[in-house]
């Protein structure tokens, strides 16, 4: 039986032909056949197809009528003979010769559907470069079919044919983009994948737009994407799914404009049925092409058709005048704020967007000015309400806004010009729940001594990830759900995301009531992405409402309300340790300022009751504190030890930068004392550099004179035996058996 059968579908590749076929004549593995399957070619592959046919009875050829390369491949995998069917086009080439060995190895021994090696990409002057799309595999071993990656390049792998008859497994009858698709449904239903150190496969890559030239190509290309993630459903390929989503908006960025008008027609038409996938192309497209007003207004975007579902039949919704992003402002004696604060809004590079500003009863000029914007941009709403607080102001701006996104922003701050632009794209790219960004904390008063950078820091916790195409959930990030910062504005909220839960709103008549906004939101977000700049400067305000000691007492709320949530979210368990951290740091960091026995009676309550055996997230020092509450009989005493516990801890610090000081210094020493070492190492492999140098001098000028004495004997020599004299006297110069006989 015929170990491998390697399929190569041909359509005019004359060229690159013999280097092909080569690389499979080269392969050690015995009993191997190379089915070839000439797509009606109108070069001349066939006649090259035909002279290797002649020689090698192991290469055999067959022909059919223009169809493509997907139904080539399915007709040579009927005509296939071999136990596992691999595949070649016929612009690509084996690299190893011991390619197919190593992956029929892998299959034999492990009975296996499936056995992938390495791909390497390939130029037009046969130069290798890695795929860096795959991982490397150095080592025989093996794989869930959810860690392949994206269902690309399917040639690295080799495929059991009767695990593909079975299951009946084919190319699908599509013009582009078929590949993918039968790789998908390979590994929706292999069980596990077989991987072997072999460099298996180079790909000669062509850019895909060009061979897009029609829009059946163009519409069968976006088809694939749809059959791969119909194929992949399963949760456990949602990474995957994810990174081919991200794969479907580049095809866009890929065709460009002059196909712009094809392709959102294909995307309508091939997503009809899948409103989620569909949103994503189209808020795509219009993030794209946003400033080319023709043409989109020939998209139909201004009235923004979206799909809804109506007792199980499709219907449009045609929603006029309704922006992308709705900024939501609550605005309370912020007069001397605004002049700054809400042009940065207004000015933003991405511009479809309402500003909804809410008036919480300011007694000073704020409505006057709000007003004043209003008058000069449409994009300004006003909502004139009595005082109620910020939460209350926030939750009716929710409910008036009419955006596909929520964006929350506070009077006296400050935007980065291209914030919500970079947010936007980010959220629609990942179609995240929610994106967050980072800020910097500035002072109101303009002193440039105080302007600190504050980050998440999710690049030390996800290893070489690009953001842009990204998404983790809360398990990912445990501590920043419960013990970083809280406050909305450093947020890009999918609207529709806040809509399907009737309690995203901020709780009224309390301090910290941002706390439980921003945990129900990163508990509940399926998918949250990250955008790693500074988007959003904060203007630190030390006598803000939330930073006074009479709001301390709203802490023991915040921890209930915040308990709750995690108890309605079945996830007490998962956040044990960082709601007792949580617990422990607010309460502590306001038992001073609030003076209050009552406080402190009711921290020694919340204290009595945590748990903390094996809870490293709590820190040393914290621990010092949450001790100290237990034992301290009033606030004076608490104060008083705190405040030694503060000296303790400054001793401890310089004790610490005293030893690191020491270390540093005997580090330097020593470096000093290597470095005078190796200088005079230097200095004589400097000396020795320079005699070789001399030396290769000497050999050159040598090896240049040796040349010219070559050339001038090769002369002499040519000029020799080509004379008259050396043909007449050659007969001499024979062995003597010959002059023997020339003699006879």
């Amino acid at each position: 039986m015929v170990k491998i059968s390697v399929i190569m579908p041909v359509y005019n590749d004359a060229d690159r032909l013999d280097k092909s076929i080569n690389s499979v004549l080269s392969q050690t593995l015995d009993d191997i056949e190379l089915v070839c399957v000439n797509d009606g070619s109108t070069d001349n592959s066939l006649e090259i197809l035909e002279s290797y046919c002649e020689k090698y009875e192991f290469i055999k050829v067959y022909s059919q009528t223009n169809q493509g390369s997907g139904k080539a491949r399915n007709y040579g995998i009927e005509c296939a003979e071999g136990e596992y069917i691999g595949f070649l086009d016929a612009d690509d080439f084996f690299i190893d010769d011991d390619a197919l060995e190593k992956l029929y190895f892998a299959a034999s021994e492990n009975n296996a559907d499936m056995v992938s090696g390495n791909i390497k990409l390939v130029n037009e002057n046969d130069e290798l470069s890695p795929f860096e799309k795959f991982d490397y595999f150095e080592e025989f071993g093996s794989i869930l079919p959810e860690e392949y990656g994206i269902p690309w390049s399917f040639y690295k792998n080799i495929f059991k044919k009767s695990f593909l008859k079975d299951n009946n497994i084919i190319f699908p009858d599509l013009l582009r983009g078929q590949d993918p698709v039968f790789l998908a449904e390979v590994l929706s239903k292999v069980n596990r994948v077989y991987t072997a150190p072999a460099d298996v496969y180079a790909y000669f890559y062509i850019n895909g737009a060009k061979q897009c030239n029609t829009y059946r190509k163009r519409r069968d290309t976006v088809m694939h994407y749809k059959m791969v993630f119909d194929y992949l459903n399963d949760s456990k390929f949602d990474d995957i799914r994810h990174e081919f989503r991200y794969a479907m908006l580049g095809f866009i960025d890929m065709m460009g404009i002059d196909s712009a008008s094809d392709m959102l027609t294909a995307y309508r038409e091939v997503f009809a049925d899948d409103p989620d996938n569909l949103r994503a192309a189209e808020e795509y497209f219009y993030f794209k092409y946003k400033d080319n007003q023709d043409l989109i207004d020939s998209f139909d975007f201004e009235s923004d058709d979206y799909l809804d579902f109506d007792n199980g039949s499709m219907k449009l919704n045609k929603i006029p005048d309704k922006p992308r992003i709705s900024v939501l402002i609550p605005v309370y004696n912020a007069e001397k704020f605004l002049d700054e604060s809400i042009p940065s809004v207004l000015n933003q590079t991405f511009d479809d967007i309402e500003l909804i500003c809410v008036n919480d009863g300011s007694p000073d000029n704020s409505l006057a000015i709000l007003e004043d914007f209003a008058s000069k941009d449409s994009r300004v709403k006003i909502i004139n309400k009595e005082n109620g607080g910020c939460g209350s102001a926030r939750n009716r701006a929710i409910t008036e806004a009419k955006g596909d996104y929520i964006y929350f922003f506070d009077p006296d701050d400050y935007i980065l010009p291209n914030a919500l632009e970079m947010l936007y794209r980010n959220i629609i790219t990942n179609g995240s729940d929610l994106v967050i960004c980072n800020f910097k904390k500035v002072s109101d008063t303009g002193d440039s001594n105080y302007n600190i950078d504050c980050s998440f820091y999710f690049e030390t916790m996800f290893d070489d990830v690009n953001f842009n195409r990204f998404v983790f959930n809360c398990m990912d990030v445990k501590k920043d759900v419960l013990n970083s910062y809280f406050a909305p504005w450093n947020k890009l909220y999918k609207k529709e995301f806040l809509d399907s839960y009737d309690d995203f709103l901020f709780d009224l008549g309390i301090a910290f009531d941002d706390v439980p906004f921003h945990i129900k939101s990163m508990l509940r977000a399926n998918k949250i992405s990250y955008v790693p700049e500074h988007l959003y400067e904060y203007k630190y305000n030390p006598n803000s409402v939330n930073n006074t000691a009479s709001n301390g007492k709203d802490i023991f709320r915040i921890i209930d309300i915040v308990e709750n949530i995690l108890k309605k979210e079945n996830c007490t368990s998962d956040f044990k340790n960082e709601f007792e951290l949580f617990t422990i740091s607010h309460i502590i960091a306001y038992m001073v300022s609030t003076n209050s026995e009552e406080y402190l009676t009711r921290a020694k309550e919340v204290f009595s009751n945590l748990n903390l055996e094996d809870n490293e997230l709590v820190s040393g020092i914290k621990l010092n504190r949450y001790n100290l509450v237990l034992k301290a009989n009033s606030v004076k005493e608490y104060e008083f030890e705190d405040y030694k516990l503060q000296i303790d801890d400054l001793k401890s610090t310089v004790d610490d930068l005293r030893s690191f000081n020491k270390k540093s210094s005997d580090m330097i020493k020593d470096f000093a004392e290597r470095n005078i070492k190796l200088s005079e190492k230097n200095k004589k492999l400097s000396k020795k550099n320079k005699k070789l140098t001399k030396k290769i001098k000497k050999l050159t000028k040598k090896n240049k004179k040796l040349k010219k004495d070559l050339k001038k004997a090769q002369k002499l020599n040519k000029e020799i035996l080509n004379s008259t004299s050396w043909k007449l006297t050659g007969v001499f110069r024979k062995p003597k058996t010959v002059l023997k006989k020339f003699r006879d």
